[in-house]
């Protein structure tokens, strides 16, 4: 519900003796003010509200009312309630529609995301957003929010599959988080429906053949004369026996390790979740931390992919060597270790 109300500032009294007037919008119990470029002494603003004959000052505020009611009714037809903040921006940019665009929702969006790096996600999925909107604005202009229609979407879909040439995997991740940018737009009242809500987003489900303890046996022996492609294969074995993901190997700390009954164990909380985990360590894995005295050297993703695949070449091994592989040959290995027990 929307109610409009005008305040004479009496404390704001300049020498002549007029004072300026406040503007106050309540949208649904939530309220913000603006000053006006109307000022007037304040017993003559009580007397010129309470008047049942036009003057200058009703008439004046009168006119505001006016603008703003059908600015508020015009927007709620659209489907769109405007915020009080909203009104009030309407009414300093002298009563000038301002649309919402497509590219200040991505400014906006990647904005909120930025401050989440450290705490909330990894500058990895921040940049990631970053490479989605370099792709939808490739394919899509700039326009009013409100009017980007699923046939906008399907042109970025189309983009990503014709353009950029990529792969089912990867394009369904580009669609995933465009449809979160725009799920934040809903969230927040920008739109009222997502235009991605009619697309199917389809995942590649990849068949991962996990390491054989052949394969991994080579891995550990082999000795790489490199150092680091020997901490590569360290820190990808480790992984292998923890089921450890990528993000969550460099957080590791001589703080998180734990012993009971004579077992060492990790118990810390995941990077991306923050759920608490608890894994046994093996000598293996013991080894491993104690070489690097509990602190893993584990570099940036695409080093430690271009790394693997390096070690993959001199090992023999025909299998594309990533942190996904080495959870599943860790959830194997246990499989396995329960089954003969």
């Amino acid at each position: 519900m929307l109610s409009v109300g005008f305040t004479c500032l009496k404390s704001r009294q300049n020498k002549a003796g007029q004072s300026p007037i406040q503007l106050w919008v309540n949208v649904d119990g939530k309220r913000a003010t603006t000053i006006l470029s109307l000022r007037a002494a304040p017993q003559e603003f009580q007397k010129a509200m309470k008047s049942k004959q036009n003057n200058p000052i009703l008439l004046y505020c009168n006119n505001v009312r006016e603008r703003i009611t059908e600015f508020f009714a015009n927007s709620s037809y659209m489907g769109i309630v405007p915020t009080p903040q909203q009104i009030i921006d309407f009414v300093k940019s002298g009563f000038a529609i301002k649309q919402y665009m497509l590219y200040e929702l991505f400014d906006d969006f990647l904005r909120i995301e930025k401050s989440k790096i450290g705490h909330e996600i990894q500058d990895s999925t921040y940049y990631k957003y970053c490479l989605v909107v370099d792709r939808f604005k490739q394919a899509v202009p700039n326009k009013p929010i409100n009017q980007v229609s699923h046939s906008d979407v399907l042109d970025f879909k189309y983009h990503l599959l014709n353009v950029a040439k990529l792969g089912t995997g990867t394009l369904s991740g580009y669609l995933t988080k465009a449809k979160t940018i725009f799920a934040y737009a809903i969230d927040n009242d920008l739109i009222q429906r997502n235009p991605f809500r009619q697309l199917k987003i389809q995942k590649e489900e990849v068949e991962i053949n996990p390491l054989t303890k052949e394969e991994l046996s080579r891995i550990i022996q082999k000795d790489f004369r490199i150092k680091r492609l020997n901490q590569v294969r360290d820190c990808f074995v480790f992984a292998c026996y923890t089921a450890l993901a990528y993000s969550d190997l460099a957080s590791i700390s001589i703080d998180d390790i734990k012993v009971q009954n004579g077992v060492h164990f990790i118990q810390k909380n995941r990077i991306k979740t923050g759920v608490q985990y608890t894994i046994p360590l093996n000598d293996i894995a013991m080894e491993i931390l104690q070489k690097y005295n509990y602190q893993l050297p584990v570099l940036t993703n695409q080093r430690y992919n271009s790394y693997l695949k390096e070690i993959a070449d001199i090992c023999g091994i025909n299998k594309k060597l990533t942190s996904h592989l080495a959870r599943h040959t860790a959830a194997t290995l246990m499989l396995n270790l329960l089954m003969y027990k």
